[in-house]
């Protein structure tokens, strides 16, 4: 590039364009600063603009003749170096002009807002009649070409528009305009045609806010036409000369919309803008990483519309615009932060992830700012509080913010899904559940009056009302009654509220239990007839591998048929008979309420020790299988319980 304070004292004291264009070209010339011009000097954003150079300098020109293709001229740099008045490198077409059209190429190499194009030619001589020239550009690198100027001594004739200098309309004014260019302007050397592309347009005066303008004026290659052209030697001889060209220059700027202030050749030998402002791209059309909070618009004197960081309090670095954010806040914000980080979330990263409470001895920004829930593993419900108190959700009888005691009337219960209950209900989950103090047996003919014996896994509970509702894997089905409908895979199972809250059947997510359900517990509180119920009289027993040959024994057995068939009596309770406290349900009948079948050949024992939970500690169901010998018998195998109360 040639350098600015040349190119400016060159064109403001020589250049033949009107003397209003002039007097822009020299204020604009003039205008130094000692700082970034991009900025004021406290540091605040303003529109400015890149230097004003002959964008033709240095690149070479390509030059065809219509008539024959292979007359073509790929690498002419007369026309663009340096030019001297008194030593002048001239370009001369081989051919005249009469028969066919030259056609001049320029390639800018990029985007340029282009003020002027001029041709200085070699002879100087006036052009006599006819002449008809076409300056045309491309936006898109060549690949297609829209005329911006005529000049002709019969445009009606020659391009069916009549002459004119002037747009009649703003609609007219990005439209190319036609006229005769002489009488050229006299200059050292030989007569120049210069054309000014906002010469003669209506809202030239507000160029900065016409985009109709800013396309017009945008350009990646200039081509020149030579229709016709008929060039005296010197007047008044009558003898023609070929077309001779000495000086080809485009004035502008590289179109960097307002928001730089200088234009560089890059490692490739493209001109690119150095973008100011947080912007970005060649012609810093786009904003940079992370300054997304507002749309990308062009610097105007009045509104430098600097690109806007995105609001994320120091939690991220990445973020995206969204425009239906942007009109929702009245067009002032419209950034949305992204990959949040120290546990933080939200559209500019100012709330805290479930399970993470604000820390308000922290600012905002501060990369601790969220800690962690400190809620009681057994007294709140899940692990997430609120997140600016840090309260945690607490059970029923459970207080504190972070549901580590129990609330007044309340004492520590006995099951961890109810770790405190009310102070009268303690005797009364003794008395309402029965534990026995002595082993029980059950035999096939004990196993076959079971409603259900499965081996499920504990993986989630809801309350829903008066009862909870466990989300439950069967593992495998040992038994099922007549009318149960169990089968392996997710099923749900339900509990009354009141069953679970005394700790029977004593049920943990996460654990794998052998449950035992008998017909004659007390039926009729189900939600639905053909829902899975566990209640009091279920028993659910922690898991022991080496339990499972012995049930699949029996399971084997009642395939066989050896299951004894049930009495009515089996399957509901007698009409006069109501729930009492003397009720036993019956996996934990006594020896002294059922006759013994016989001697077991293998009998296996099952210890289910109950157990006291309270809000700081988990305990866990222990039971034990062990196989004795006894007297050999036909009769069949039995599986022997004992349960120990809570005391």
């Amino acid at each position: 590039f040639r350098q600015t304070h040349w190119v400016c004292a060159f064109f403001t004291r020589t250049h033949p364009l009107l003397s209003g264009l002039r007097g822009v070209l020299r204020q604009i010339c003039s205008w130094t600063s000692p700082h970034d011009p991009c900025y004021y000097l406290d540091g605040r954003p303003r529109h400015c603009l890149s230097e004003f150079i002959n964008a033709a300098y240095g690149i070479p020109a390509n030059a065809s003749y219509s008539l024959q293709g292979p007359d073509y001229d790929s690498n002419i740099t007369t026309l663009t170096d340096l030019h001297n008045p008194h030593n002048l490198t001239c370009w001369m077409a081989h051919k005249g002009p009469d028969a066919g059209e030259w056609v001049l190429t320029l390639p800018l190499g990029r985007r340029f807002e282009v003020t002027y194009i001029s041709l200085q030619f070699c002879q100087q001589g006036e052009p006599s009649d006819p002449i008809s020239i076409s300056i045309l550009k491309s936006m898109d690198f060549g690949r297609t070409w829209r005329p911006m100027q005529h000049y002709s001594s019969d445009c009606q004739g020659k391009f069916g528009l009549p002459s004119q200098t002037v747009a009649q309309t703003r609609h007219q004014e990005t439209e190319p305009l036609c006229s005769d260019p002489r009488p050229l302007q006299k200059q050292r050397g030989g007569m120049v045609l210069a054309f000014s592309t906002l010469d003669g347009r209506p809202s030239s005066p507000d160029f900065d806010h016409s985009h109709t303008l800013q396309d017009w004026v945008t350009a990646t290659d200039i081509r020149v036409v030579f229709h016709q052209v008929t060039l005296q030697v010197a007047p008044p001889s009558a003898v023609r000369a070929p077309l001779a060209l000495s000086d080809l220059q485009v004035g502008g700027r590289c179109k960097c919309n307002g928001h730089a202030s200088r234009c560089r050749r890059d490692d490739t030998g493209q001109a690119v803008c150095i973008c100011e402002h947080h912007t970005a791209g060649p012609d810093c059309d786009v904003c940079e990483d992370f300054y997304c909070d507002r749309p990308w618009h062009r610097a105007t004197p009045t509104h430098p519309n600097p690109c806007v960081a995105c609001e994320c309090n120091g939690h991220s670095n990445k973020c995206r615009f969204s425009m239906e954010v942007f009109q929702q806040s009245g067009r002032r914000s419209g950034g949305v932060c992204q990959k949040c980080r120290h546990h933080t979330a939200g559209r500019h990263c100012q709330y805290c992830q479930n399970g993470y409470t604000r820390d308000n001895s922290k600012p905002q920004n501060h990369r601790k700012a969220c800690q962690p829930c400190q809620c009681h593993p057994l007294g709140a419900v899940g692990r997430w509080c609120n997140q600016t108190s840090g309260q945690c959700l607490c059970r029923e009888g459970v207080t504190g913010l972070r549901c580590n005691r129990c609330a007044p009337g309340y004492k520590q219960g006995k099951s961890p899904l109810r770790p405190c209950i009310r102070k009268s209900s303690i005797n009364e989950c003794v008395s309402y559940c029965q534990p026995s103090q002595v082993k029980v047996r059950m035999n096939l003919e004990t196993y076959c009056l079971k409603d259900f014996v499965l081996k499920v896994q504990v993986r989630g509970m809801e309350r829903s009302g008066p009862w909870w509702q466990f989300s439950i894997l069967v593992q495998t089905v040992f038994r099922t009654g007549s009318n149960s409908r169990v089968r392996k895979g997710s099923q749900s199972l339900w509990v009354p509220d009141r069953d679970l809250g005394c700790g029977c059947p004593a049920l943990h997510v996460g654990r794998t239990f052998l449950l035992i359900g008998a017909e004659e517990g007390e039926r009729g509180w189900g939600p639905e007839e053909r829902r899975l119920v566990a209640d009091r009289s279920t028993l659910a027993l922690q898991w022991r591998e080496h339990w499972s040959p012995k049930l699949r024994g029996f399971r084997g057995q009642d395939k066989r048929g050896r299951c004894p068939p049930k009495s009515p009596n089996n399957h509901q309770h007698p009409p006069h008979r109501k729930p009492q406290s003397g009720y036993i349900p019956p996996h934990l009948l006594t020896e002294k309420h059922t006759e013994p079948h016989g001697v077991d050949t293998h009998s296996v024992k099952v210890e289910d020790t109950r157990t006291s939970v309270v809000p700081h500690t988990h305990s866990h169901t222990d039971a034990e299988v062990k196989a004795t010998k006894a007297t050999p018998s036909p009769t069949t195998p039995a599986l022997v319980c004992s349960s120990q109360g809570p005391g």
